[in-house]
């Protein structure tokens, strides 16, 4: 039997990410996945932190379209997730790894000091198109990698394919994070506890 919300309203996440999808399944809240495939890049913005949500934003919206328009959903209200993360060090914004290259340059910029995670988060009401956006900041401490090391975790796992900083906080890259100040969840990309009130202004109660 599928699960549904207490007030049956569906929650819709706008992402495809192994890490945000786990999360709620791990909480036990149904969730239904419609990636949004928007181009991060078309969004131009140099404050870091209004750009994770402004990338959130575009994301949610374009679901919404896909939900109403290209799915026949109109008149089926649904509450869309969608959010950004991204890695910021020393000021300068690190996204995605696009291949084991570059994702041996990120780790190793990372190695042995501190960096913050931003996440842009945007909550969109599918049909009254009430929205609510927030950010949320960790700070996580790498322990100092030597060259192998790093080349040794990118031979044995994939885990950097498609995050933010080229690592996965509960896989693999957990032997090298130190501590990480802030919710856990940020660094996997939704701050949950914030999440589940900011839903409360949508009726929604998980």
């Amino acid at each position: 039997m599928e699960k549904v919300l207490p007030n049956s309203i569906k929650l819709i996440l706008a992402s495809k990410s192994r890490d945000r999808k786990k999360l709620f399944e791990r909480a036990q809240i149904p969730i239904e996945i419609i990636p949004s495939d928007f181009d991060e890049k078309s969004i131009h913005e140099s404050n870091p932190k209004e750009l994770v949500k402004k990338i959130a934003i575009a994301k949610a919206k374009k679901v919404i379209k896909k939900w109403n328009d290209d799915m026949g959903n109109r008149n089926i209200p649904a509450i869309i997730i969608a959010a950004d993360t991204m890695v910021l060090l020393n000021g300068n914004l690190i996204g995605k790894a696009q291949n084991k290259e570059q994702a041996f340059q990120i780790l190793t910029q990372l190695s042995g000091k501190k960096h913050e995670l931003l996440t842009g988060i945007a909550i969109i009401h599918s049909i009254n198109k009430q929205i609510r956006t927030f950010l949320d900041i960790s700070i996580v401490q790498f322990q100092t990698l030597t060259s192998s090391e790093i080349q040794r975790y990118l031979d044995s796992s994939d885990e950097y394919i498609g995050r933010a900083g080229a690592y996965s906080l509960y896989d693999r890259a957990s032997l090298f994070i130190d501590f990480v100040k802030g919710s856990p969840t940020n660094v996997l990309g939704l701050p949950m506890a914030k999440l589940r009130k900011e839903l409360q202004n949508f009726n929604v109660i998980i």
